[in-house]
C-alpha cells in the first residue's frame, strides 16, 4: 500500500512539472545556479548541501519555473516549482518560491514521505550580466501527507550564472 502510495505522489508531481511546462512561455534569461550551505538548521541533526537548480526562460503569467537538486551525504531533495523575482532596487531581490518534489534519505532527517513541498524565500544582489548573488532560507515539509510531519530548513549561499 505505501509503494502504491508513493506512486500516485510520484505520478501527480510529474502530471504538475508537465502541466507547468506547457503553460509556459518565454521571455528574460534563464540561470544555472549552484550553492551551499546547511539542512537541518533548526533541527538536533544537521547536515552540510550542496545545490545546482536551473532557473530556464519558462514563465507562467509573471511566475518564474525552477527544477533543481539539493543533496548531502545523508539525503537529498529534487523537486521544481515556481518563483517570483521582486525587485526593490535595480539590482536587490526577493524572490519567494514554491514547489514539490521527491526527498530521499540515508541516515539523515526522515521526513515521513517521499513527496515533499518547498516553501521559501531569497535575497540577493542582481550583477545584472555577470550573475546573481543570493542567501536563501527554505522549509521542506511533506504538508501532514505522511506518516509524520517534521519538516526541516535549510539555508545556503548561492551563485545564478545567467545564460543567454
Amino acid at each position: 500500500m505505501h509503494s502504491l502510495k508513493n506512486s500516485m505522489l510520484l505520478t501527480m508531481l510529474g502530471i504538475i512539472l508537465l502541466n507547468t511546462a506547457c503553460l509556459a512561455q518565454t521571455n528574460t534569461l534563464s540561470y544555472v545556479i549552484v550553492g551551499g550551505g546547511a539542512a537541518g538548521i533548526l533541527d538536533d541533526e544537521k547536515s552540510i548541501i550542496g545545490m545546482v537548480e536551473f532557473q530556464p526562460k519558462l514563465h507562467v503569467g509573471p511566475l518564474g519555473t525552477w527544477v533543481g537538486l539539493q543533496a548531502s551525504d545523508q539525503e537529498y531533495y529534487l523537486g521544481g516549482g515556481l518563483l517570483y523575482d521582486w525587485y526593490i532596487t535595480e539590482h536587490l531581490f526577493i524572490t519567494p518560491s514554491l514547489g514539490v518534489g521527491v526527498y530521499g534519505e540515508h541516515h539523515g532527517i526522515n521526513l515521513g514521505s517521499v513527496l515533499e513541498f518547498r516553501s521559501g524565500v531569497e535575497c540577493g544582489y542582481d550583477l545584472k550580466e555577470a550573475g546573481r548573488l543570493s542567501v536563501g532560507f527554505w522549509h521542506l515539509s511533506n504538508a501532514g501527507l505522511g506518516d509524520r510531519n517534521p519538516g526541516t530548513e535549510i539555508a545556503a549561499l548561492r551563485y545564478a550564472f545567467p545564460l543567454q
